[in-house]
C-alpha cells in the first residue's frame, strides 16, 4: 500500500510544536489539536511522531491538570520552548490565570522574535494578549470571555463569530473541535493538503450519518435474486462506503461466518465480498468525481481509503485510466 511520504531527512520533522499548558486549561481543544497532529505525523493510524513533533509544557508552577480535573504530566520543561517552531497556548479558566509562570510572556516574546508561529487556544488568546502580541491585531475569543476580553485589552480587535483568525504569525481560536481546523491549516501549510485532510476526516468522522449514497447500483439485477444473507451484507456496505470494515466483522454482525459469507457472494454476485466492498466504494468515487467539484484526495479520505496513493491505484485498476483523467473527461 503507498501513502504520503514522510519528511525526507530522519528526525527532522514538518513542525515541532509545544502545547503550552496553562492551569485549569480546557481539555477539548487541546486533545483536538494535538490528535490531528498525531494522525498527520505518521501512517496509518501508527501514531509516531514523525512528520509533526510535539512536547507538553506546563505554563504554571501548580500541578498541572485540565479545568475538569485530569491530572497531565509535562514531557518538557519550559527552557525547551526554543527548540520549538510553534507554540500553541492552552487557555482555560479565567480564574486560573493568574497562575500563570512570570517567565512565559517573556518566553514567548523570544518565541516571537525567532519567527515561531504562536497559536492561542480558549483563553490562550489572553496570555498571548498580556505578552503583548496582539497588540493591533484582531483575534477569536468565545463568546463567554470577549467581554472580558475586550475590557483587559482595549487594543486588540476581538471578534466571537469566527472560528479562528490568522493575523500574521499568530493564529487564535475560541477553542472547542474547532481546534481541528486550526491543526489542519498548520498541517496543510507545513506539509500537504492530504495529511490534512486524513486528520479532519478521521476526527470529524459521525459513524450514524450516511454520507455518501450511490445514485446508481450496477449489480441492481445480480441482487434482486441474491439469497437474503447477501442482499443484507450488501445493504449495509453501502451504507459504510466511508467506512468499510474487516469482512470477518461483517459476517459476525450478520451471525454467520466468513466463509459462508464468502461463498453467498460468489454464488449471487461472481465475487468475493471484500473485492464487492471496494468496487462499490470506487463506483461511488467514480459519481463523485463526475458531479463534485472535490479534490481527489478528498475523494479518497471520504470513501475510507488510506491515502490518495492507494485510491488512485485501486481506481486505475478497475477503470483503466486515473481518476485526474476520468475527471477531466467527464468535465469537458
Amino acid at each position: 500500500m503507498d501513502h504520503p511520504p514522510l519528511p525526507t531527512q530522519p528526525g527532522t520533522p514538518f513542525l515541532r510544536v509545544a502545547l503550552l499548558l496553562c492551569a485549569d486549561f480546557t481539555l477539548t481543544p487541546m486533545a483536538s489539536f494535538v490528535d490531528a497532529l498525531r494522525l498527520a505525523a505518521d501512517r496509518r493510524d501508527d501514531s509516531r511522531q514523525i512528520g509533526f513533533q510535539w512536547d507538553f509544557i506546563a505554563a504554571t508552577d501548580q500541578p498541572l491538570r485540565s479545568s475538569c480535573g485530569l491530572p497531565v504530566a509535562a514531557t518538557a520543561g519550559p527552557e525547551r520552548l526554543e527548540d520549538h517552531d510553534c507554540i500553541v497556548v492552552c487557555g482555560g479558566l479565567l480564574r486560573s490565570l493568574p497562575a500563570l509562570r512570570p517567565d512565559v510572556p517573556d518566553a514567548l516574546r523570544r518565541a516571537a522574535a525567532r519567527g515561531a508561529t504562536l497559536v492561542g487556544l480558549c483563553t490562550g488568546s489572553f496570555v498571548l494578549a498580556g505578552a503583548g502580541l496582539l497588540d493591533g491585531r484582531r483575534c477569536a475569543t468565545h463568546f463567554h470571555t470577549l467581554a472580558d476580553f475586550l475590557l483587559r485589552f482595549p487594543g486588540v480587535e476581538a471578534v466571537s463569530d469566527e472560528n479562528f483568525i490568522i493575523d500574521g504569525p499568530v493564529i487564535t481560536c475560541p477553542g472547542s473541535i474547532v481546534a481541528i481546523e486550526v491543526a489542519a491549516h498548520l498541517i496543510a501549510t507545513h506539509s500537504d493538503c492530504a495529511r490534512a485532510w486524513k486528520a479532519r476526516n478521521f476526527l470529524l468522522f459521525r459513524p450514524e450519518e450516511t454520507r455518501i449514497a450511490l445514485k446508481a447500483r450496477p449489480y441492481e439485477d445480480s441482487l434482486r435474486s441474491a439469497a437474503p444473507l447477501t442482499q443484507e451484507a450488501v445493504r449495509r456496505m453501502e451504507t459504510r462506503l466511508d467506512a468499510p470494515c474487516p469482512i470477518g466483522t461483517l459476517a459476525a454482525e450478520l451471525n454467520c461466518t466468513r466463509a459462508r459469507l464468502t461463498r453467498a457472494f460468489r454464488q449471487d454476485l461472481g465475487q468475493p465480498p471484500a473485492e464487492f466492498w471496494r468496487m462499490i466504494r470506487l463506483h461511488a468515487a467514480s459519481e463523485m468525481l463526475q458531479g463534485q467539484r472535490r479534490s481527489i484526495t478528498e475523494i479518497a479520505y471520504d470513501l475510507g481509503f488510506a491515502d490518495a496513493a492507494h485510491f488512485c491505484t485501486a481506481f486505475r485498476k478497475q477503470y483503466g485510466r486515473s481518476p485526474g483523467s476520468f475527471q477531466r473527461q467527464c468535465t469537458r
